[in-house]
């Protein structure tokens, strides 16, 4: 099959999560706060289906959030895709029965994400102070709602497997 049934259900889990941190963010938005929760976007698809499954659903999953965010359109698209083969390619050694592995990559992935959307504002915010108060407050406060969000997300991804009758367990990758 030239497309695996869960990359549809993880691209639609993906845009859920990106909807209600929209949701939230628009609530927030009085008190200066954010949240970023992209890593978690990255996780499952980069460990449970095959390259060409994975690219396809890490590819519409960056498109639609370029769509949804106010960043320059291509910067999550390739940076999903840049930040995900790594996860993909040492996916042997990370095991996805339980909640450790995937938690801690979705953290490692969603710190790069907000260091991908720092460097993308440009040089000329480095210097300021409120910048990078922003910064390590909207981190700090994305990695504490993280804590609790992708333990939920990653169980919603596999219970939808189980509801959609679709192969709990993680495809071979072939080494290169």
């Amino acid at each position: 099959m030239f497309l695996d049934p869960r990359a549809i259900i993880l691209f639609a889990t993906n845009a859920l999560l990106l909807f209600l941190c929209l949701l939230v963010n628009s609530s927030l938005s009085a008190l200066s706060l954010y949240l970023v929760l992209l890593g978690p976007m990255l996780v499952l698809p980069a460990l449970y289906l095959n390259h060409r499954s994975f690219f396809i659903c890490t590819l519409l999953t960056g498109l639609w959030v370029d769509a949804a965010l106010p960043a320059a359109f291509g910067l999550f698209t390739c940076g999903f895709l840049i930040m995900g083969t790594p996860i993909a390619m040492a996916r042997i050694r990370f095991r996805t029965e339980h909640n450790y592995h995937p938690i801690l990559l979705a953290h490692i992935a969603n710190f790069a994400c907000l260091i991908l959307l720092a460097v993308s504002e440009g040089l000329q915010h480095i210097s300021v102070p409120a910048f990078w108060l922003q910064l390590v407050i909207t981190l700090l406060f994305s990695h504490a709602a993280l804590l609790i969000i992708a333990p939920w997300f990653f169980n919603l991804q596999r219970l939808l497997f189980e509801l959609c009758h679709v192969d709990t367990e993680p495809d071979e990758f072939p080494m290169l």
